[in-house]
């Protein structure tokens, strides 16, 4: 990734006060988005090139973890962060087993909190853009390696 090119994270919470609040504390560092419901976030993603996600456990029609499954398959290498203002356990379970949550954060967080959980998924963001790009070069090298043993082999038998 371009180091001069800012992360964009989308924020979804239909608490418009949380979205303004994380907006403001990460925005110099950040291209914020904000989304008041998951229909309005999965639009934004459709729009943007969005690397974190971090949205609100409940919330009206959707939950957040039923969000961050539903954009696993379209944006596989987005960070999904949860928060909540509930700690139940069974929303972290499922956070973890169906939503492949990167971090859980409980509402009212602290703003070093927040700051490092998000700048630690912008880190896991590029190290999964780097290892994608790795095997993508691997993969052309041994589509030529395979090229070059074919032409070879061709050679020989001529031979």
């Amino acid at each position: 990734m371009n180091p001069t090119k800012r992360h964009t994270l989308l924020v979804v919470d239909d608490e418009i006060d949380v979205c303004d609040s994380v907006h403001d504390l990460l925005r110099r560092d950040f291209q914020v988005l904000k989304a008041r419901s998951a229909e309005e976030g999965l639009k934004l993603m459709r729009d943007n090139e969005v690397h974190i996600i971090m949205t609100d456990q409940r919330m009206p029609k959707v939950t957040g973890v039923e969000l961050l499954k539903s954009i696993r398959t379209g944006h596989p290498q987005a960070i999904r962060l949860l928060f909540t203002g509930y700690a139940d356990l069974d929303s972290v379970i499922a956070a973890i087993n169906q939503g492949h949550v990167f971090g859980f954060l409980r509402k009212p967080w602290q703003p070093k909190e927040l700051e490092d959980a998000v700048r630690e998924a912008a880190t896991e963001y590029d190290r999964l853009v780097e290892y994608s790009e790795t095997q993508e070069r691997q993969r052309v090298e041994i589509q030529h390696l395979h090229e070059r043993i074919t032409l070879l082999e061709k050679e020989v038998d001529r031979l």
